[in-house]
Formats: C-alpha cells, structure tokens, sequence
C-alpha cells in the first residue's frame, strides 16, 4: 500500500483481517492437525504417480463502466468541477466512431465509475491500459489437485477466496484446494472498499468482484483441461544485487528503516515430456505502483512487463535482449511490506534511457529487467527430481485492534464479517473484534511456499538486521538522520520464517489467500502517543496506520511456524 491521507490511510488495513492474540502453539493439543492436508484427507488421500501441471488464464478486466474528463487536473475525480461521460458501460457516445447505440446506464445522469484501489479515494479510472488477468498454474499428483491462482488485483479478501471455492467445488472438476494471491497493483478496481468516492464511502463493487470469482473458476478449468504429464520442473533464483550493477536501487526503494529487501527473484518453469515449456512462476517482493497516483489507466503496472518478457523475451536498441521461455507467466508477489516501492526510483537500461518520472516506460524498464533477471536465474536452474506435491492449510483469527479499521466495518466500508465479540457492547481490551484468515504451505520436493495473509515486512521472512540485505551499495541499514531510528537491540534474532521452511527453494507468497495490510514487527510497532493509527509515529511510522495492531506479527509467527513443523 501507498501512502494515503492519513485518514484514508486509516481506513485500509481494517478493511483486512485479525486473529486472536492468544491463540496458539500454548493452547494447542500435542495432536494438532492442519484444517486441510493433501495427501491425506479424504478426496486427496495420496501423490503417488507422475506429477502433471496445468496453465490457464482468464481476463478480469472491467467490462462495465463509465470514463470522465479531469477538468481541472488535479488527480481526483470531483463532480462538481470534472465531467463524466454518461455513455453507459461500453463508453460510446453517439458521436463516437463504432456506436452501437444506447447500452445499459447511457445518459442516466448517474456516473458509473469504476473506482480504482491503492493511493486514494476519489480516483476513478477512464480507460485500461493492458488486459488484469487471473492466471492459475494447477497441480495434480495422484489423487491430490492445488490450483494456485495470482489476480491482478490490489487485495482479494479471504471470504471472496472462500467463495471462489465453493465455486469451483461446484463446477466438480476435481480441485481439492485453491490458493489466490493478489499481485496488490495499484491501477485497478477497489476490491478492498476502501478507495471509494469519498471519505468513508466504500468502493467495493460486488457485481465486479462476483465476475472475477467467476472468470477465475473459468481459469481453473482452464488449467484442468490442459493438464499434461511434466518431465522436468526447473527452479532457479538470482539475487538483484549481483544481477544488476545497481542492485535494488535501479528497482525498489525500502522506505522504512531498517533497510532490509527480499532480494531474490525466484522462477520455477515446468517443461512437458517433450521438454516443451508449459509455463512459469516467478516470485518477486514489490508494490506494481510504478505509475502512482496520477495514472487513470486500468494496468497491472509492472508485472505486465515481467510476464510478456518471460514469455516473449526482451530486446533494447542498444543492449543485447534475451530470449523468452513461451508459455504463461503467473507472478507470484513476494514480501513487500516496509514498505517496498519503486517510487523515488531511478530505473536505468541497456539503452542508457533514465526513468524516475511515474509513466509507462518507467514500469516498462523496470518489468523487463526483472524479467531478464528472472530469466538468467533459469539458465542455471536446478531440476527438481521426482518432487512430491503437499497442500496444507491453517485457519485462524487476528483481532482489529486498529480502532480506525473498526470504525470502517462499522460505516460498511469493509465488507467483511467480523467474529468473536459483542457487537452491542462497547469494544475494548475484552470485547475485541477479529476477522477470520489462513496461512498455507505448498511443497513440491525441493521448492516450498509459505502464503502470508498480507503485506510482509521482509525482515520477518529474512532477518537482515545485520546490514547484510540492504540490497545496493546506494543503501544503509539505518538513514542518519532518521529522528526515531528502530532499536535494532530489541529485533529478534533467528530463527525467522524462512529459516524454518523445508526445501533448498523457499517462497515468500505476498497477499496469500487474503490482504490484512502491513504484519509489522513486534519491536518496532510504535504509533504517535495522542493519536495513534491516526497519524504516523515520529520516524516514518505510517505503516501502523495501515496494520491491524501489534499482535499481528506474532500471531502469525506462531501460526506459520506450528504449520511449517507439521509440513516437515
């Protein structure tokens, strides 16, 4: 997430989801079991056999809305100054060229707008600028079937999850689980509610989120229908900093001390018998916000760049291209909290172009090079032997003790049903709402990954407090002049999430399953003395304003870690 107003800001995290502050390891019986396991529940009781895999992908582009002109160009869509065009939802008037007549909405008088979620309210989109995909890689192993689906969204709330489920248990095709990570780009629909017309007014749009529930069971299907036989599963990972002669800084920018970045880009490619690519992963921590807050054109930012080079390749006019891999690109969005941002970046290519202005060559060059990175990490990838397939899955609660966030479920803003407390009574230390949610491991052999319901500060995954993820020679662990540095003496020390996951290849899945904002560290969750997760603490603290609470990060610890041990 972007930085907002801060009462916008405010209003995101709450929108997410919370657990229960002593639920445990303590309180859990010595037989503990996930709620899902595969194999061994019924309907996916074993792997045994040859692993076969399946891509498919569906468009969830808006089809149905309304543009406007921004007359006085300040970003922001105001109805009093700005004109909207009443063409109904295909946007043809009729003195456009190719206007099929009236369609539904045309001249109403009411604006159909498709608000778009990331950087603030008010921000409706007039066009699309490339296609926002669900993509799913599914995977079958015996009587064992995951589906692992990446939407170019900015969140996907865990009941819209849980309902893409039910759907596709529905269209009985033999799927016995579903992961769904959003790739959190900040050019498109609000599916969170959060970034609606105004303060306090949702712009969450069931009629649109039920399409991309329905255009991802499409896509699942899709993948099932083109399952095959895998010979080979390749997995590879390069660290940015030795990749590129800038390391992180011609990427990302961490603007949160400490400095700590996820620095590697990870991909798996699985081949056919034939030793045809089928298609790929590939694993990344960064907010797709490239364009910032003065974009009005519907675009998956960045990772667009990522997956068209993968597939296709890349070619400069005064570098040297590589060559793609064909096949389809799913991007899996890694940990990109504290926060991980492409903004203030300057992206340089092999061409000698300098971006650091928002446009679309920014995204541009910075989504090829990744690309390519991700790329040259597959030329000495390992191949995976006879890697088995493992799903398993913990259910649990976070509790909002964000009161802002409690306020938003309160006015609706935040559709999203909220447990465990009295909703008659006055909230407070005893009477705590919480919002249902998950993690998830999924094993294949040597390559592991850990789903995370949110926006992950790296150093929770990685450690690094020790200057040595800083990611470029242009960066420090601490800025100097940071007036409210992060005690470093009260970090904890590792064992940290991926230390504790199996596998040579270890992934961070980003927005895994749902979106409850930033999972700050315990340590350094600080938030201002007289207004707290209203204004952000002395020292860049604005994360706080966006997170759930200061329980959250060790709830999810503790429930990641009882997973990964059983998944051993």
């Amino acid at each position: 997430m972007s930085k907002l107003p801060h009462p916008a800001a405010l209003l995101l995290l709450a929108l997410l989801s919370c657990d229960k502050g002593d639920a445990g390891a303590d309180s859990a019986p010595a037989a503990w079991r996930p709620d899902l396991a595969c194999p061994g529940d019924v309907g996916c009781e074993n792997n045994d056999g040859a692993l076969r895999v399946g891509f498919g992908k569906q468009s969830i582009t808006p089809i149905c809305y309304e543009s406007w002109i921004d007359v006085d160009e300040n970003a922001e869509y105001n109805k009093n100054t700005d004109t909207f065009l009443d063409c109904g939802c295909d946007r043809l008037c009729a003195e456009d060229e190719g206007y099929p007549g009236a369609d539904e909405g045309e001249g109403d008088g009411e604006f159909k707008a498709m608000w778009m979620g990331g950087f603030s309210e008010s921000h409706p989109a007039m066009g699309s600028h490339d296609e926002l995909w669900a993509r799913v890689v599914l995977l079958d192993q015996g009587t064992t079937r995951v589906a692992v689906v990446s939407l170019d969204l900015v969140g996907f709330f865990n009941e819209d999850v849980v309902k893409v489920r039910a759907l596709v248990d529905e269209a009985d095709i033999g799927v016995d689980h579903v992961l769904i990570t959003a790739t959190h780009q900040h050019e498109g629909p609000d599916t969170m509610g959060l970034w609606g017309p105004s303060f306090g007014k949702t712009g969450y749009q069931e009629d649109y989120v039920a399409y991309v529930r329905a255009q991802t069971v499409k896509a699942i299907a899709d993948a099932v229908g083109a399952l095959a036989e895998v010979g080979s599963v390749k997995v590879g990972s390069a660290l940015v900093a030795e990749a590129h002669p800038r390391g992180q800084a011609n990427f990302s920018r961490d603007s949160r001390d400490p400095v700590i970045f996820p620095d590697d880009v990870n991909i798996a490619a699985f081949y056919d018998t034939s030793g045809a690519v089928m298609g790929s992963m590939v694993n990344w921590g960064n907010h797709p916000e490239a364009l910032s807050d003065e974009n009005f054109q519907m675009t998956s930012d960045f990772v667009h760049y990522i997956r068209e080079t993968v597939e296709g390749g890349s070619s400069w006019s005064n570098g040297e291209g590589v060559e793609g891999i064909g096949g389809t690109c799913v991007f899996i969005q890694g940990s990109v909290g504290g926060l991980m941002t492409p903004l203030g970046v300057r992206v340089q290519t092999p061409d000698g172009g300098e971006f650091s202005a928002s446009t679309f060559e920014k995204a541009e060059a910075l989504g090829v090079q990744i690309g390519e990175i991700a790329l040259g990490a597959l030329t000495s990838a390992e191949a995976l032997s006879s890697p088995k397939l493992q799903i398993a899955q913990s259910i649990f609660f976070f509790p909002v003790d964000n009161f802002g966030f409690q306020a938003a479920f309160n006015l609706g803003v935040f559709d999203r049903q909220l447990y465990n407390y009295d909703p008659d009574e006055d909230i407070d230390d005893d009477n705590t709402p919480e919002v249902l949610t998950e993690v998830n491991v999924l094993t294949l052999g040597e390559l592991q990954l850990l789903t995370v319901p949110g926006e992950l500060f790296p150093e929770i995954a990685i450690g690094g407090y020790d200057g040595s993820m800083v990611g470029a020679d242009e960066y420090s662990l601490i800025d100097a002049e940071n007036p409210n540095p992060p005690d470093l003496t009260l970090a904890p020390s590792a064992p940290y999430l991926r230390d504790q996951m199996a596998g040579k290849y270890r992934w961070i899945v980003g927005l895994g399953n749902d979106e409850l904002g930033y999972i700050i560290p315990e340590y350094d969750f600080i938030t201002h003395p007289d207004a707290p997760y209203v204004s952000e603490a002395e020292g860049d603290h604005y994360e706080e304003t966006n997170s759930l609470g200061p329980r959250t990060q060790p709830i999810l610890t503790e429930q990641a870690t009882r997973l990964l041990e059983w998944s051993r």
